[in-house]
């Protein structure tokens, strides 16, 4: 729960807020923080919608959330509307700034782009393609009947309300995007595609880092590219002479331009090393 965040854009309908939020915790997805994006809240309907929500988290249901409201700001001031190239500017970057210091904070990002204008889930989609890692999940919200019109907080089980994921292909696998996916029409398709190109080539990269690679590389190899330490560093972490830590990596350059073919003119270096391994390490943390 420490490690997950809720964030939303918010028009003048409150409950997409507490409605999202209580369709995760029913998928057993908890969220210590809950970040709403929003405009001004000296709009009549902004600021009713901002005190709404202050209100229903004072409640107990939603104790142990810590509730942030960010205002969208365009030279220190907020903005009333997404009217103008200026406040559409303002929306992206606030949303990308929200995104970016929760996954500086190592926080699994649960982000609903169901409230405020259309812009704003726009943006919203774009930043997730920018930031997101592959733990992060972007929703969209979907209610009808009586929950709808009562904007109700929080849903009774005959209401009909979904929280539906939205696939994010991120834009480091841009080479995937203006490739594979034109062989598919569906588009749901072209991201499982994806996702099963994507373990297969850990598993690829998983029997190189453990059944290739000794012991003693797979240390060095990991502190290389995981924590981007020097080899003074690593010796000193490991406790052996850098001579040692050079010699190890001798090795595994070589392995590498064995078994994971780089298709590079010069010999395999650092830089090769960390370019090759890093999503494997990113992933093998988020597992």
């Amino acid at each position: 729960m420490a490690n997950r965040v809720f964030i939303s854009t918010l028009g003048s309908e409150p409950q997409v807020v507490t409605l999202a939020l209580y369709l995760l915790r029913l998928q057993g997805i908890e969220c210590s923080r809950a970040v709403v994006i929003h405009t001004d809240d000296s709009v009549p309907a902004i600021g009713q919608a901002l005190r709404d929500l202050r209100a229903e988290f004072q409640g107990r249901l939603w104790q142990g959330i810590d509730l942030e409201l960010r205002p969208i700001l365009a030279g220190g001031c907020p903005v009333r509307d997404i009217s103008t190239e200026a406040d559409a500017h303002a929306a992206f970057r606030t949303i990308f700034q929200v995104v970016q210091e929760e996954k500086r904070a190592g926080r699994e990002v649960h982000f609903s782009i169901a409230g405020g204008r259309k812009v704003m889930s726009i943006y919203g989609m774009v930043v997730a393609q920018l930031l997101f890692d592959s733990s992060d999940r972007l929703y969209h919200l979907l209610s009808e009947g009586p929950l709808l019109k009562e904007r109700r907080m929080v849903p009774r089980p005959e209401d009909e309300v979904r929280l539906v994921p939205i696939p994010v292909l991120r834009w480091q696998e841009g080479a995937f995007i203006l490739g594979e996916i034109m062989r598919y029409e569906d588009p749901l398709e072209a991201v499982r595609s994806r996702a099963l190109a994507r373990q297969a080539e850990y598993e690829r990269l998983d029997r190189f880092v453990r059944e290739v690679l000794s012991p003693a590389e797979r240390q060095v190899c990991e502190l290389v590219v995981r924590e981007g330490l020097s080899n003074a560093e690593v010796a000193g972490r490991l406790h052996i002479s850098q001579k040692t830590v050079a010699n190890h990596l001798s090795s595994i350059y070589a392995k590498l331009s064995q078994h994971l073919p780089l298709s590079r003119e010069r010999p395999p270096d650092r830089y090769a090393l960390i370019q090759a391994l890093s999503a494997y390490y990113r992933e093998r943390g988020e597992k």
